[in-house]
C-alpha cells in the first residue's frame, strides 16, 4: 500500500484530523477523511473507495478470495465500542475455503452496515453451478463478528464430492447462533446423487468389509479434529434419487435422514431404502429384492443393514437359486445363505466363489464326504488370494477395450479326483453385457476343462415383478425359467 498524492494530517487538541489521506494498492484505492480524538477515544471517520476482496486472505490462511468491493462507510463511536454505518457493493466476488469442496463464485449485491450488524439482504452467487441467494445479518462486537443469523437458498447445485460421486441438490439452510457455537439447520432436497467411480475389490468382498469396518470404527474425519465449532441439524430428503452405477453395482434407493452432531463428529439418523438394485460379484448378477439401511447409533455414523438379494448359480447338472440376507453393522455382520434346491451354507459359498469341484451333484458330494465342501471353499479362496490382482487388471483392460460391463477370469485350484489332495490350477471366464436396462447376457466357460461346459444366460426383466431367463446348459440343452416376485 502506498500513498496516492500528499497526505495532509494535523494534530489539534488531541484530535488527529485527516483532510487528505488517500491510499492505493493493487486494485485498491481508499480515501479517509474525518478525525480521531485520542484523548476522549472517539471516532469520526469517513472511508470511501474500492478494494480487491483478496484482502480477506490476510485474515485467514484457509481462505482464498477475489473480486471487487466499492465501499462507503462511516466509523463512529469509541475505541472500545466502534460503530460502523454504510455499505459495500460486491461485484463478481469469489470466496473459497480450503475446508470446503466448492467455492462461492460470482458474488454480487450490497452488504449494509447499520452500527451493530452487517446486513446481507439480497446477495446472489453461484455454488457448484447452482444459483444461491443469501440473506440475514451478522452481529458485531466492535470490528469482530459475534453472532450469525444467515440464510441460504440454492437450486441445482452440482457437487462432485467425494471423488467419483456426483449429486444435484436444492437446499434451504440457516446458520444461527453465537459465533462460538453456530448451528446449521434446514432441509436439503437431493434431486440426483450417483456414484460412478470404479471399485476394485482386490481379493474379494471380505477385504471390502474389513476396510469399511475400520473406517466406521474411526468415527472422526481424516486428519483429526478441525476445531470448527459448527453443529448440524439438517434434514436430507432423497426420494428415489440415490444411485450407485459402476462396475460392481447398479442400485437405486430413497432416504430420509437427519444430519446432527458437530463438524468434527457428525452423526446421521434415519433410514435409506433400496427401491431396486443389482450387484455383480464373481461374474454373477445378484438382484437386490429388498433392503433397509438404518442409522440409529447416537455415538457415531454406523449403518445397520437389513438387505436381501438373490441370484442364479449354475452347477453341472443343476441351476440353484441362492438367497443372500445381510443383517447387522459392518463390525457385527450376519450373513445368511439359502438355496433352492437346498444346500449347506458352505456349499453355497463355494458356488458363489466359483464352480463345483466336479460334475457330481453337490448335494450327493456333501453327503458322501462333508469335508469336500470345506476343501472346495479353501481352494477357491486360496486361488483368489494368489491371482485376483492380475485377473482384476486384465478384466479392467478388456472392459474398456471391448465395451463389456464385466470381464472376469476366476482362478481356481481343483483336485480332479477329489481325493488325491493334489491341486491343479484352473480358471473360468465370465463375461456380462448389459444390453439394455432390462436385458442382460452372461457367458461362462471353463478355460481348463476338456469338457465343453459353457453356459449362456439371457435374462429379461419385463417389469419389477416378472422376469424371463433363457439358459443354454453345459450339455447344449436349453431351459426357460419364469421368475415372479411377490412382496407380502
Amino acid at each position: 500500500v502506498r500513498n496516492d498524492g500528499p497526505l495532509d494530517v494535523t494534530l489539534d487538541q488531541g484530535a488527529v484530523k485527516m483532510t487528505a489521506f488517500r491510499l492505493r494498492g493493487d486494485d485498491s484505492s481508499l480515501a479517509f477523511t474525518g478525525s480521531v480524538d485520542v484523548l476522549s477515544g472517539t471516532l469520526g471517520l469517513h472511508v470511501e473507495g474500492g478494494t480487491d476482496l483478496g484482502v480477506l486472505q490476510a485474515f485467514s490462511r484457509n481462505v482464498r478470495s477475489a473480486g471487487r468491493a466499492a465501499v462507503t462507510v462511516d466509523v463512529g463511536g469509541t475505541f472500545e465500542r466502534p460503530l460502523i454505518a454504510g455499505f459495500a457493493d460486491l461485484t463478481e466476488g469469489r470466496l473459497r475455503s480450503m475446508l470446503m469442496p466448492h467455492a462461492v463464485e460470482r458474488i454480487n449485491g450490497r452488504v449494509q452496515f447499520d452500527g451493530r450488524h452487517i446486513r446481507v439482504d439480497d446477495i446472489r452467487a453461484r455454488v457448484a453451478r447452482g444459483d444461491v441467494r443469501f440473506g440475514g445479518r451478522i452481529g458485531l462486537e466492535g470490528f469482530a463478528p459475534s453472532t450469525v443469523d444467515l440464510t441460504a437458498s440454492g437450486e441445482g447445485m452440482e457437487f462432485r464430492y467425494p471423488e467419483g460421486f456426483r449429486s444435484v441438490l436444492d437446499a434451504d439452510l440457516a446458520l444461527r447462533g453465537p459465533l462460538s457455537q453456530p448451528v446449521l439447520s434446514g432441509t436439503v432436497q437431493v434431486r440426483d446423487a450417483t456414484l460412478k467411480r470404479r471399485l476394485d475389490l482386490g481379493s474379494g468382498m471380505l477385504e471390502l468389509g474389513t476396510a469399511a469396518a475400520g473406517a466406521a470404527a474411526s468415527g472422526s474425519p481424516a486428519g483429526g479434529p478441525a476445531g470448527f465449532p459448527l453443529r448440524f441439524d439438517v434434514r436430507i430428503l432423497a426420494p428415489q434419487a440415490l444411485e450407485i452405477d459402476n462396475n460392481l453395482a447398479r442400485i437405486t434407493s430413497s432416504a430420509d435422514l437427519r444430519l446432527a452432531g458437530t463438524y468434527d463428529k457428525p452423526l446421521l439418523f434415519g433410514r435409506a431404502e433400496v427401491d431396486r438394485g443389482e450387484v455383480w460379484f464373481e461374474g454373477k448378477r445378484i438382484v437386490v429384492t429388498r433392503g433397509n439401511i438404518d442409522f440409529t447409533n447416537p455415538a457415531r455414523i454406523e449403518p445397520s443393514f437389513d438387505v436381501e438379494a438373490e441370484t442364479r448359480v449354475r452347477a453341472p447338472g443343476q441351476t440353484y437359486r441362492v438367497t443372500i440376507r445381510v443383517l447387522g453393522t459392518m463390525q457385527r455382520m450376519t450373513l445368511d445363505l439359502s438355496s433352492d434346491p437346498p444346500l449347506p451354507q458352505v456349499d453355497i459359498v463355494t458356488l458363489l466363489l466359483g464352480d463345483a469341484g466336479s460334475t457330481q451333484d453337490p448335494e450327493l458330494r456333501a453327503l458322501q464326504n462333508p469335508n469336500i465342501a470345506e476343501q472346495s471353499l479353501i481352494q477357491a479362496r486360496a486361488a483368489r488370494l494368489l491371482a485376483s490382482p492380475i485377473a482384476s487388471n486384465v478384466g479392467r483392460v478388456v472392459e474398456r477395450t471391448f465395451g463389456v460391463d464385466t470381464f472376469q477370469i476366476t482362478p481356481m485350484l481343483t483336485d480332479p479326483s477329489q481325493q488325491s489332495g493334489r491341486f491343479l490350477p484352473g480358471a473360468r471366464l465370465m463375461i456380462l453385457k448389459r444390453i439394455s436396462d432390462r436385458v442382460y447376457l452372461t457367458y461362462s466357460r471353463s478355460l481348463t476343462s476338456s469338457i465343453g461346459d459353457q453356459v449362456i444366460l439371457l435374462e429379461y426383466d419385463q417389469n419389477d415383478r416378472l422376469s424371463w431367463v433363457v439358459t443354454q446348459n453345459e450339455d447344449r440343452t436349453y431351459a426357460i425359467d419364469v421368475r415372479v416376485r411377490h412382496i407380502f
